[in-house]
């Protein structure tokens, strides 16, 4: 894990960098201003006036921006430069959390819409990032959602770790899926090598049934093997619709 420096005279803004240094998962030393760096070529932080009196790898903010300002610097990190591994974390259900680290440095995390949407994501990072290895850790809960995950990963050749999420949950708010999947990303798990086999019950096809008249405005419902393969991640939802004859343009 890298080490940054917190080098600043004011009180708040080092209380709040250091809070925010460890939610990235960086280990942040404080320094005074009147320390040396003990790494000349470390980055370190501090207010505006301290950087640019100070020079060097310094990155200025005030105590009202720290969040902003790090999230903007830790992707600017990367730009150009491809991570050595780049960990996803992702905290199953319906509307799964995710989070995302390069080299030990977290980047981002936040809930998502939908596993599709997860999909999509994570596929988008690799693409973008294009990271020396891949390594994508799934929570253990919400097991259907969590095994249409796995198998999913698995078919498109991830590396992919089960891990044991107890006691990662955060809360209520929109960003507790994204903070339980930091915890996920930041855990050991069981590699997985193989796909699960999805036997949903009757009543989450039913369910996906009523799902699909919603959808559809009342006008089908897709039949129970349609629904099965939905379940399994085989087909979307919107897929399913299509080949049950419905147009959403319609």
């Amino acid at each position: 894990m890298q080490r940054v420096y917190v080098r600043t005279d004011d009180f708040q803004l080092a209380h709040h960098l250091l809070r925010e240094l460890e939610s990235h998962g960086l280990v942040a030393m404080q320094l005074s201003v009147s320390d040396p760096l003990p790494d000349h070529d470390a980055w370190w932080f501090g207010s505006p006036e301290e950087v640019k009196q100070l020079g060097g790898r310094g990155v200025g903010m005030t105590s009202e921006d720290v969040g902003d300002v790090l999230a903007i610097w830790a992707h600017a990190r990367y730009a150009g430069a491809a991570p050595k591994q780049l960990v996803i974390g992702l905290d199953p259900g319906p509307r799964p959390g995710c989070a995302y680290l390069a080299d030990g440095t977290l980047l981002g995390k936040g809930e998502l819409d939908s596993a599709k949407e997860a999909l999509d994501v994570v596929d988008g990072l690799v693409q973008r990032m294009m990271p020396e290895s891949v390594l994508i850790r799934v929570g253990h809960g919400s097991p259907h959602h969590r095994d249409q995950l796995i198998n999913a990963l698995i078919a498109r050749n991830y590396h992919v770790e089960e891990v044991n999420e107890y006691r990662t949950s955060a809360g209520t708010s929109r960003h507790a899926h994204g903070s339980s999947a930091f915890k996920i990303a930041m855990m050991s798990g069981k590699p997985v090598h193989e796909q699960r086999i999805i036997e949903p019950s009757m009543g989450e096809l039913r369910n996906l049934q009523r799902i699909s008249r919603q959808q559809s405005k009342g006008r089908l419902t897709i039949s129970l093997e349609a629904a099965r393969l939905v379940s399994q991640g085989v087909l979307s939802m919107d897929e399913a619709l299509k080949d049950a004859g419905y147009e959403a343009s319609s």
